[in-house]
């Protein structure tokens, strides 16, 4: 297609998201991408000051990752990770856990940031109830939180102002300012009654790149130790050197029970994440019964 005749069947055709099409009717016409920068049809270039959301952490069309998806696909494009291992999965895996936050052990592979906290909440509460701890139902929060666009993560994330019309269809959530005084409010209401607090250490990147401190990071672990509730740290924004530090959770002095990471690990240029779990959650999960295993999938 020429250039009007694509952007005439965008206009026709496409659903973007996070757009509103009544008004935002002219998308960017990307034909191509380089480093820091979108090349659009007509020649003119514009910096991706976002890394198109944040996913693009090496830059766009690095010969070597490029390279490198050539080269895998050739051999092996595909297999179901359900009774089957490959060695780049084994490999990462040993990579991922060598880098992160202490007590980390185990690495379950998904596709996107959503579906990785997805797989850190349907573990953090079926951990729980194996268990015994049944009354353990709530998820607790941070206020201006956002974690994804999948129902879970929804949940999770404040509604405002995304998901308030679909606030009906999530499940409650217990919700504090970023602040050590509000986060002691919130475990002594709920603490023992709650599965896991969910937090994006330093920064919440949705939110407009609002400061989380070290020290109510520090005081998130404390809390989730001293009331038996699970830590989930949603890195998909901040981790891979975002903040400074390889994770945000290292910055803090802290280790979560589950880690989220997606974005940067794919460097922009492969769908892929991870949610990384200690031992102990993963250990919850191994039985003489198959049903006591974790029910949670994944094409790749």
């Amino acid at each position: 297609m020429t250039s009007p005749d694509w952007l005439a069947a965008d206009a026709r055709r496409c659903w973007h998201p996070y757009t509103q099409h009544a008004l935002d009717r002219d998308p960017l016409p990307v034909v191509g991408a380089r480093g820091a920068w979108l090349e659009l049809a007509g020649g003119r270039r514009v910096l991706d000051g976002i890394s198109s959301w944040w996913a693009v952490l090496h830059g766009h069309g690095e010969p070597a990752l490029v390279a490198a998806m050539a080269e895998q696909a050739a051999r092996l494009d595909h297999v179901l990770f359900a009774g089957c291992a490959h060695e780049p999965a084994a490999r990462l895996a040993e990579e991922l856990v060598a880098v992160a936050p202490a007590g980390l052990s185990r690495v379950f592979y998904s596709d996107d940031g959503s579906t990785a906290v997805e797989v850190a909440l349907k573990a953090a509460y079926l951990v729980q109830q194996r268990r015994g701890e049944t009354r353990r139902t709530r998820f607790l929060a941070l206020a201006g939180g956002y974690h994804g666009d999948t129902f879970g993560a929804m949940a999770v994330g404040d509604p405002v102002p995304f998901f308030r019309e679909l606030a009906p269809l999530l499940f409650d959530v217990a919700r504090a300012e970023p602040e050590i005084a509000a986060l002691e409010a919130l475990f002594a209401a709920h603490g023992e009654r709650a599965a896991a607090l969910v937090i994006e250490p330093l920064v919440q990147g949705a939110a407009g790149m609002r400061p989380v401190p070290p020290d109510v990071v520090r005081a998130a672990r404390r809390l989730c130790d001293a009331h038996g509730v699970l830590l989930v740290a949603d890195e998909v924004m901040t981790g891979f050197g975002r903040t400074g530090h390889l994770f945000a959770c290292d910055g803090a002095g802290v280790a979560p029970d589950l880690l989220c990471l997606a974005k940067g690990l794919g460097g922009g240029v492969f769908p892929i994440a991870a949610t990384l779990a200690s031992e102990p959650v993963y250990d919850a999960f191994l039985a003489a019964d198959r049903a006591r295993a974790f029910f949670h999938g994944h094409v790749g």
